[in-house]
Formats: structure tokens, C-alpha cells, sequence
């Protein structure tokens, strides 16, 4: 129960000043045109006001629905402040009219049309500032102003009757205090998301252009206002007085059932705005009709469940029009009128009917039939038609959960072939990359092949006298063995090339040397330094230095000059 009394808590906290406007709005219009609910209502000077009304709104509706303008805000403010201003004067007014004078019967009527009319706007004001808020929310402002209604109206009830409109015209004006608050606190009421819960909120942003649903949230709403309005002049269309037992009783179940709906919301009882509700009507209705039949000399028993059942249906027809302003694209106002018109409108049809039908029928049994027929016909249009809505948003959900999964499972595939591709221009990016290495690596071991041989072609060519002037101008010694050619002319070249490479080679046999030291033998033995027979050879220096080193230890000798006179030796 803590859990259910913060949630209304900290909702309170937000709406507090339209719930506080709307409370003085319905307070002062039941004082005023309803006498405090001493009886069910007053007959003419109430329904049959509210019947004027409503047939004023139902002209409006037909001229300015087709149009989409919204009234400014600036125009609101001052209709809501001439309001007030009319709500007060007429309270005041009534006060002083004695509504069982004959001769003032005309001025109370008409001043009961312009309160009732004044009130009305009033209560649009409010129910306008609740737009954007979640159903919860709704819900629960709706509940909570008629649960306060009831007990500040029952509490006034035991003032005098001229006591009563004084503080209904006080409570008039205090609404102009609430508007800074309520204009404050517009703002936080968008601040809770909507659920994906069966609710009504859902269904009307689903469904408001549905029509079939439109007509049959009228119908039943309409049926069901059509039984409250016959009930509640049950059986021949005189007011039901209530004694001071069955008033309690009627104030006491209003608020039970105000507050039992309230935890169920809070508690997120998905379907409490569409099936609970309506089953508690028809509940309510099915109750009143025994209870008059179990109770035929007390209708005030029958009547104190009527009554009930009118706060119920008001209740739930402010939490449709909130609902409607929220989603649908016309002025919060022409939604208003449009509920006050099924609701109230033809409640106050059947009341004026029954008040002049039935002294021609007097046929109790043809009326009952009648109720309890529209109590069959509000519960089986309303229920199927949210069975059906409920299954039109399971198949919705169900067809956005398969496009999805389609949509994640197609995306999947193009991913996975994405990455195939990928993978596949890897493998070829990689072979590529492993054919380009070994051409390189071939490359440079032909380059390395090619410059050992030449390495090893190469020899020191001694310039000796008899030398072949045609080789002197020829260039450098040695230049045509490293090209593998003979001088021209042949000559000494050649000759020294091939006995200088049988000597390095007879040498090399003869101390055992590497092919690496025969390699490194050759270079030394043309002139090259350490340092250039590294580079020939693709090695570094220390390991040009260690083949030499070894070179010597090998042969007995120390010098470069030795090596040269030995291999001429051979030669």
C-alpha cells in the first residue's frame, strides 16, 4: 500500500492545481443547479439545463468540426476569466431565486442554462491543461476530483441552501488563483512515457481515425448515459429524495469506488480503463435495477447506487475527452463538447423523456426490459469492440516484431556476405602479397647468385710487361673477365682469368677452405679491401675479417702479398 500511495502522491504533486480548479468547477455547478444532491437531481432546473446545453454544443460541434484551427491561448485565458465571471453571478442569482415559485420558475431555468453553461467551459479549461499526460495520470485526476467532489459536496449539503451557493460562487472565483499554478506545471505532465499497455490511451492513439471504434465507444457511452438517465428518475420521472442513511451510503461507495479504480492504476492493471470500467458500470446498473425491484417502497436504495453509477460514468467520460485531446488533431474544446454531448446530452434526453413519457405508459415491466437491454447492448458493443482493438494490437505488435526480425535477419545476411567478400579479398590480398614475397625473395637471391659469380669471376690481373696495348686502353685489368668476355684479340686476359680461378680453386682444395672462404679468397686476391668484400658477398664486415683470419690460420700465411706469390706459384 506504500508503494500505491506514492505513486497517487507524486502525481498529485504535479496536477494538484487542475485537479484543485476542476473540484471547485463541479463543486459549485452541483450546488448551484443540483441542490447538493439532496435528491438525484432537480429535474428541469438540471437536466433538462444541461439538455439546453448540450444541444448548444451539438450545433457548435456540426459547424467548426471540420475545421482544425485551435483557439489561441490568449483567446482561452479571457473565455476562461468571462466564465468564472458568469459561474459567480449566476451562483449568486440562484441563491436568491426560490426554484418552487411559479412565478420565477423561467429566470431560475434560464439562470440554471447559463451556470451550467458557464461551469461547463470552466471544466473544459481544465480538462484542456491536462493534454500530454500519460493514462495513469488521467486516470487518476479524474478519480481523485470526483472522490473530493463528492465529500466537499456532501459536507455542504447540511449548510442552508443559500449558504451553499455563497460558497459555491467563492469556489468560482478561486479558480482564477489556480491558473498561474496549473500553467506551471503544464509542462511536467509530458514528462511520463506512454506504455504499450491495453488502455484506452492506446487504443485512441491507434485508432482515432478508426471509425467503427469511434461508434462504438458512442454507443456504449451513449447506452449506458441513456440507463443512468432513466434510473435516475426510476419509476415515473420525479427526483429520488435520499434520506440521510441512503446520502452517506451514496457519498461513502462513490469514493470506495473512486479509490478501489485508483490502486488498480497505480498497480498498472492494464485493462482497468476499458474492461474493468465499463464492467463496474454495467455492474452499477444491473445493481440499481435489482436493488428497485427488491425495494419498491424505498427507491432512495436503488437511488443511492444510480448515483454511484453517474460518477462513474462522468468520471470516465473526463478521462475520454483527456484522451482524445492528447492524440487527435482538433481543439481540445470541440472534444469536450463532443463527450458532453454522449455523456451528459443523452443522459439528460432519457431523464426529460422518462419525466414526460411516463404518465402515458406507467408500464414499470417495458421500462426494465428497456434498461436491462441497454445494459446488454453497452456491455456487448464496448467489450467486443476492445477485444477487437486489444487483437488489432497484438497482430500490429506481432506483424512490427516479424518486420523487425526480418529486418535484423536480412541486415544479418548482408553482413555475413559483407565479411565473406572481405575474407575473400583478404585471402587474395594475402596470396598476392605471399606471390610478390617470393618473386622478391626470387629476385634477390638470382641478384645475389649473380653478383657471387661474379664475385667469383673476378681475379687479380697483374699488369706485367708484354701486356697487350689493346688490353691497357681497353680499361681496367680485369674488366673483361667480370663481364665473362676475352679482351679483343684474346691475349693475356683470358689466359690469367682461367688459370688465376684453377689456382684459387687447387688452393682451396689443397687447405680445405669453404666454399665461402674460396669465395672470400678470390675477392682478397683481385685487391679488394675487407670492407668491399663484405659488400660483394652480402655479409658484414667482422665476418669478412673472421673468413680471412681463417684464411691465414688455414694456409700458413700473413699477408696478401704471400697469397699472390703462391697463386702465381700454381699458375
Amino acid at each position: 500500500m506504500h508503494a500505491v500511495a506514492s505513486g497517487i502522491m507524486s502525481r498529485l504533486r504535479v496536477f494538484w492545481p487542475m485537479l484543485a480548479g476542476i473540484i471547485c468547477a463541479r463543486t459549485a455547478l452541483i450546488v448551484a443547479c443540483y441542490g447538493s444532491y439532496s435528491s438525484t437531481d432537480n429535474g428541469v432546473f438540471t437536466d433538462g439545463a444541461m439538455l439546453v446545453v448540450c444541444g448548444l454544443f451539438l450545433a457548435a460541434l456540426l459547424v467548426l468540426w471540420r475545421t482544425k484551427r485551435t483557439l489561441p491561448d490568449n483567446v482561452v485565458q479571457v473565455g476562461f476569466a468571462v466564465s468564472v465571471a458568469v459561474a459567480a453571478g449566476c451562483s449568486i442569482a440562484l441563491s436568491l431565486v426560490d426554484s418552487t415559485d411559479e412565478a420565477v420558475m423561467g429566470e431560475g431555468f434560464a439562470l440554471s442554462v447559463v451556470s451550467t453553461l458557464a461551469l461547463s467551459l470552466c471544466m473544459f479549461y481544465w480538462l484542456r491543461s491536462l493534454r500530454g499526460a500519460d493514462e495513469v495520470t488521467a486516470a487518476l485526476f479524474v478519480f481523485c476530483a470526483f472522490a473530493v467532489s463528492v465529500a466537499v459536496v456532501y459536507a455542504l449539503s447540511f449548510a442552508p441552501t443559500r449558504a451553499q451557493n455563497i460558497v459555491g460562487a467563492v469556489l468560482i472565483v478561486a479558480q482564477l488563483v489556480l491558473v498561474g499554478p496549473a500553467a506551471a506545471r503544464r509542462g511536467e505532465l509530458a514528462g511520463r512515457a506512454h506504455r504499450r499497455a491495453r488502455t484506452f490511451f492506446t487504443f485512441a492513439r491507434s485508432h482515432m481515425q478508426d471509425m467503427r471504434f469511434l461508434v462504438a465507444c458512442t454507443v456504449g457511452m451513449g447506452a449506458l448515459s441513456f440507463v443512468d438517465g432513466f434510473l435516475r428518475g426510476y419509476p415515473d420521472g420525479l427526483p429520488i429524495a435520499f434520506t440521510p442513511p441512503t446520502r452517506a451510503a451514496y457519498t461513502l461507495g462513490a469514493i470506495a469506488v473512486c479509490a478501489a479504480l485508483m490502486v488498480l492504476l497505480v498497480r498498472r492493471r492494464e485493462r482497468v480503463m476499458t474492461v474493468v470500467v465499463f464492467v463496474v458500470m454495467e455492474a452499477l446498473a444491473a445493481l440499481s435495477l435489482v436493488l428497485f425491484g427488491a425495494f419498491p417502497l424505498h427507491w432512495e436504495v436503488g437511488a443511492a447506487s444510480v448515483s454511484t453509477l453517474n460518477i462513474v460514468i462522468c468520471a470516465y467520460c473526463w478521462y475520454v475527452i483527456v484522451a482524445f485531446t492528447s492524440f487527435g488533431d482538433r481543439d481540445p474544446y470541440l472534444y469536450a463538447m463532443g463527450g458532453w454531448v454522449v455523456c451528459f446530452g443523452i443522459r439528460s434526453a432519457a431523464r426529460m423523456l422518462l419525466l414526460f413519457v411516463y404518465p402515458l405508459t406507467g408500464n414499470d415491466l417495458l421500462i426494465n426490459s428497456l434498461l436491462g437491454a441497454l445494459i446488454l447492448v453497452s456491455a456487448q458493443v464496448v467489450l467486443v469492440q476492445f477485444l477487437l482493438a486489444e487483437q488489432r494490437e497484438w497482430a500490429d505488435e506481432v506483424d512490427y516484431c516479424e518486420a523487425r526480425n526480418a529486418e535484423a535477419l536480412a541486415q544479418a545476411a548482408k553482413d555475413v556476405a559483407a565479411r565473406d567478400e572481405e575474407l575473400a579479398q583478404a585471402r587474395q590480398d594475402l596470396i598476392e602479397s605471399i606471390r610478390q614475397a617470393a618473386e622478391q625473395r626470387s629476385a634477390d637471391q638470382q641478384q645475389a647468385l649473380e653478383a657471387l659469380l661474379i664475385a667469383r669471376a673476378q681475379r687479380c690481373v697483374k699488369c706485367t710487361e708484354g701486356c697487350s696495348p689493346q688490353v691497357a686502353r681497353a680499361g681496367s685489368p680485369g674488366t673483361e673477365a667480370v663481364m665473362g668476355g676475352a679482351a679483343p684479340g684474346g691475349g693475356i686476359v683470358s689466359v690469367l682469368s682461367d688459370s688465376m680461378r684453377r689456382s684459387v680453386r687447387q688452393m682451396g682444395e689443397q687447405f680445405l677452405l669453404s666454399d665461402r672462404e674460396i669465395d672470400v679468397l678470390t675477392l682478397y686476391a683481385l685487391g679488394h679491401t675487407q670492407k668491399k668484400v663484405a659488400d660483394e658477398l652480402y655479409i658484414t664486415p667482422a665476418t669478412a675479417h673472421t673468413h680471412i683470419k681463417r684464411i691465414y690460420a688455414k694456409c700458413g700465411m700473413h699477408s696478401r702479398q704471400e697469397i699472390l706469390e703462391y697463386l702465381e706459384s700454381y699458375a
